[in-house]
């Protein structure tokens, strides 16, 4: 076949209405095909020839890094072959340890660049057999739910409970009370720096105690909260289970079910917001729930309670209660 002919050069009305780029790219074409000298092609195109010179050493300089990261690219899929594990962080760590200095933005250019995250491996957790049982069972898992469709229970009977994180001068802190459903009256709580089991158990052996106070016999009752990992833990389950013969009452739907707790979080930080914030340490802020939690007690009134206290509640349902015993 013929040869096809070269592409001409634009004519000099027709440059003011190209690209530089486009000018640069029919200049480094003629140039190849030695249409004319290069300071002709510059002229002929009104590329300046520092704008020239600078556009080649761009391009060599991305060709030299063009290089760089296959190297690397490299050296980051033998480390992740033998560290399948590694995040940016020490994938940056392990090529200093290899004799290559590289910031941690370009590590993570080229992870996503050449999709090399994609090869790490995610551990599954492991299957926790109560969360399972506890969906298994879907409506069955709430008891507070079932009892409450049968009658009104007695006092401390069924207990709330739930974390809340609380916002303070000296920071932040995971709170749980345990409230009785009959009285809304806060019979425990614990506070720390994490939402964990230890705090959890900590409220309840304080519910428990007060229960004594109060009915002279250890606590029967119906704890409901949600499946945060504390409450299906097997420390929680097996202590409140076995050891203290209570029954767990999960929430299938997380706070929608757990009204009582939700709306008792709402009310006390919207109330004492300010006053938390003048706590600056920790010392300040357990002796600000401790009077906040008494006046909470013994001197709000709630009208679920028909405008009284949950103390002169309290006291109401253990009188009714010991009459019936009678």
């Amino acid at each position: 076949g013929r040869n096809r002919a070269p592409k001409k050069l634009p004519r000099a009305g027709e440059l003011d209405q190209l690209p530089l780029q486009e000018r640069i790219r029919l200049a480094q074409e003629a140039l190849a095909r030695r249409l004319a000298p290069l300071p002709v092609l510059l002229k002929a195109l009104g590329i300046p020839r520092a704008t020239w010179y600078y556009q080649k050493k761009r391009e060599e300089a991305e060709k030299r890094r063009a290089l760089a990261d296959e190297a690397l690219k490299a050296e980051i899929e033998a480390i992740l072959q033998e560290h399948p594990e590694y995040g940016y962080r020490r994938l940056e760590a392990e090529l200093r340890r290899r004799g290559m200095v590289v910031n941690g933005k370009r590590v993570r250019r080229l992870l996503h660049t050449f999709e090399l995250s994609l090869t790490r491996k995610v551990r599954k957790p492991k299957p926790n057999p109560l969360l399972e049982t506890v969906v298994l069972a879907k409506e069955r898992a709430n008891l507070a739910l079932r009892l409450l469709s049968e009658r009104e229970p007695d006092a401390f009977e069924v207990l709330y409970t739930d974390f809340t994180q609380l916002v303070y001068g000296g920071g932040k802190v995971w709170f749980l009370p345990i409230l009785d459903h009959r009285t809304r009256m806060v019979i425990g709580y614990a506070f720390s720096p994490s939402p964990d089991v230890r705090t959890a158990l900590q409220a309840w052996e304080r519910a428990k105690a007060f229960i004594l106070t109060q009915k002279r016999e250890r606590p029967k009752a119906i704890l409901h909260h949600d499946q945060g990992g504390a409450f299906l833990s097997h420390a929680w389950v097996g202590h409140l289970l076995l050891e203290e013969g209570q029954r767990l009452s999960y929430s299938l739907r997380g706070p929608k079910e757990n009204p009582i707790v939700e709306s008792f979080f709402s009310r006390f930080k919207a109330e004492h917001q300010d006053l938390l914030l003048e706590a600056k340490s920790i010392e300040a802020l357990d002796a600000l729930l401790a009077e906040r939690i008494r006046y909470y007690n013994e001197h709000r009134l709630h009208s679920s309670l028909r405008s009284k206290t949950p103390q002169e509640t309290l006291k109401e349902a253990l009188s009714i209660s010991k009459v019936s015993i009678t």
